[in-house]
């Protein structure tokens, strides 16, 4: 599908820390003015950090949008000029401990393209090696190692509501069935 929607004007209606909230007026082929609120972020990384054949790292963390903890796989915003790459290589020390000698890129996704411009990018972490932590002062949240049966059991029994994760844990085992 071909569009012809054109952008007349963009406003920004708030800057923070991590994103920007645009107000952007486009016009339609049939010359229909609408206008959409985007929010401008800079993308984020998000790491499946698995220990061994059977094992992986999880965090529980409290997600103030939402009100709760949920269950996650490490992942964080990338920097001003940051790649995807060093951003996870980033986020896996600081909040779940760890380095990886091999990395494989899953797949990249954006996770809500109605409203973000953030496009996410799913790396496997492998051969991982004990580092010390350094959580943000603003991150709260326990690490948990889980096999690979319960993540499995959490993903389809509804346990794990984050999408990244969900995501993340089928896209392993697609690359698993991509090694055999």
């Amino acid at each position: 599908m071909k569009t012809k929607i054109r952008e007349l004007e963009r406003k920004t209606i708030y800057e923070g820390r991590v994103f920007q909230l645009d107000s952007v007026w486009m016009k339609d082929p049939k010359g229909r003015q609408f206008e959409h609120q985007i929010i401008r972020h800079p993308g984020a990384a998000v790491i499946v950090p698995q220990l061994d054949r059977d094992h992986f790292v999880l965090v529980r963390q409290f997600r103030s949008p939402v009100q709760r903890v949920l269950w996650e796989f490490p992942a964080g915003t990338l920097e001003r000029k940051e790649s995807a790459l060093a951003c996870a290589k980033r986020e896996i020390a600081e909040e779940v401990g760890y380095e990886a000698k091999r990395w494989e890129k899953l797949s990249s996704f954006y996770p809500t393209p109605g409203i973000s411009t953030e496009s996410m990018h799913l790396y496997l972490a492998l051969d991982l090696r004990p580092v010390p932590s350094r959580l943000d002062t603003d991150e709260f949240l326990e690490r948990q190692v889980l096999s690979f049966k319960q993540l499995r059991n959490m993903v389809l029994d509804g346990t794990i509501e984050d999408a990244k994760t969900m995501l993340g844990f089928f896209y392993y085992c697609e690359y698993c069935k991509r090694c055999k």
